[in-house]
């Protein structure tokens, strides 16, 4: 073998091949070690000894923009400070700022219906696990278009099937963390997938429900009451705490008896109503869980009604949920 040694001009050619997977889809990317908006898919790199990158030693959050608004971006500006907060990572700048980079960099990608990803790093320097050898952490922004659709139409129409997983659950306070260590994440998809299922939904050790990869899981019982699991040992998600907001409308009008949090055991979902996964902007229903199925095998009313009020909600909502982009 006589391998190559490249020069700028080959790593960062106009339309370079390496770049050709997803490089259509990246808008704008705001790097703090550049100090800099990139709109060059190509130029969106990260360098190698950032630690996020040897160690995992990063948080990330997601959020949708939908018609030139920034959905429920105040909530992951919060979660985001609190994850740096638990790992102990001091974030490169004050909230405010992050705040104002992230809505100018969607604003420099011009896209006003897009998704944005945010990654907060301990920092670049070498290949140490010490969290104390960076000088400094590193935040960057990344601009997606399209706006990722996290559920398939066909699964709105027709359901999900979602199986227990068998990957060992996060422990402690390292669940309420959006970290960038998605490895055991990743495995229960691979769970999924082997089974021949959509999801992958993990119980703790005394059986309880929790949460999805990347996703929070609710169910609706028997006598139509919204449930969802203890917060304790999984991530608070956006899209969870904003259905269950969205769903009072649903009390009034009766369609449902009630709205819960507490433990939910395997037999509870198996004789539940409906099942539910959310994520930012989004759910979906599982109508077959384990191989069972979940009340008449269909998309149920609460699924859809949830579903038509997510979609009201992102586009004409209030604006403690939707943040306007001012754009250039």
């Amino acid at each position: 073998m006589n391998l190559r040694i490249l020069t700028r001009e080959d790593v960062f050619a106009e339309a370079p091949e390496w770049r050709k997977p997803g490089g259509s889809n990246y808008l704008a990317m705001y790097s703090s070690v550049f100090d800099g908006v990139v709109t060059d898919p190509a130029l969106m790199v990260v360098p190698v000894d950032d630690h996020v990158i040897n160690r995992g030693d990063g948080i990330f959050e997601y959020f949708p923009v939908i018609n030139g608004h920034a959905y429920c971006f105040d909530a992951h500006m919060t979660r985001l400070q609190k994850s740096a907060e638990i790992i102990s990572l001091r974030l490169p700048f004050e909230m405010e700022t992050i705040r104002q980079i992230t809505l100018e960099t969607i604003a420099i990608s011009g896209s006003r219906d897009c998704g944005v990803r945010m990654f907060v790093t301990r920092g670049i320097g070498d290949f140490n696990c010490n969290p104390s050898t960076p000088e400094r952490s590193q935040i960057y922004i990344v601009v997606i278009d399209p706006r990722s659709d996290p559920f398939p139409a066909q699964m709105l129409a027709e359901g999900a099937a979602g199986v227990t997983s068998h990957v060992p659950l996060k422990m402690g306070f390292y669940s309420q963390v959006k970290c960038t260590d998605y490895v055991l994440n990743a495995l229960v998809d691979l769970e999924a997938n082997r089974n021949n299922a959509d999801f992958g939904v993990w119980f703790d050790e005394k059986g309880h429900m929790t949460e999805s990869s990347t996703e929070n899981v609710a169910i609706v019982t028997q006598e139509r009451i919204f449930k969802y699991p203890s917060f304790a040992r999984m991530l608070r998600g956006t899209g969870l705490v904003r259905a269950t907001q969205l769903a009072m409308e649903l009390l009034e009008s009766g369609e449902l008896q009630g709205v819960s949090q507490g433990d939910i055991a395997h037999h509870e979902v198996y004789e539940s109503a409906e099942m539910l996964i959310m994520t930012s902007g989004s759910l979906a229903p599982i109508v077959k869980f384990d191989g069972r199925t979940i009340g008449d095998g269909k998309p149920g009313p609460v699924f859809q009604r949830l579903w038509e009020l997510f979609q009201r909600d992102m586009l004409e909502g209030p604006i403690s949920v939707r943040t306007p982009v001012s754009y250039r």
